[in-house]
């Protein structure tokens, strides 16, 4: 199973699995996974798993939403 890696200046934060096909991102508590940073939207981004393929997708976030150092779209 796919997981998310949250990690902070290398070090591992947390690990979220990927077991459902949709998992949302953001500051509110309503998200799957909440981050409690001002950085972060409230309503930041979203994974959607499909098979054996999981694509991020942006919410529209005030910030951005990068995959390893590079923004996506």
């Amino acid at each position: 199973m796919a997981k998310l890696i949250m990690s902070l200046d290398g070090s591992i934060i947390r690990e979220i699995p990927l077991d459902k096909e949709k998992v949302t991102i953001g500051r509110k508590p309503a998200n799957d996974v909440q981050i409690e940073n001002l950085a972060v939207s409230g309503e930041h981004a979203r994974v959607v798993t499909i098979l054996n393929d999981s694509f991020l997708e942006d919410l529209g976030s005030t910030n951005g939403t990068l995959v390893n150092g590079v923004p996506i779209k």
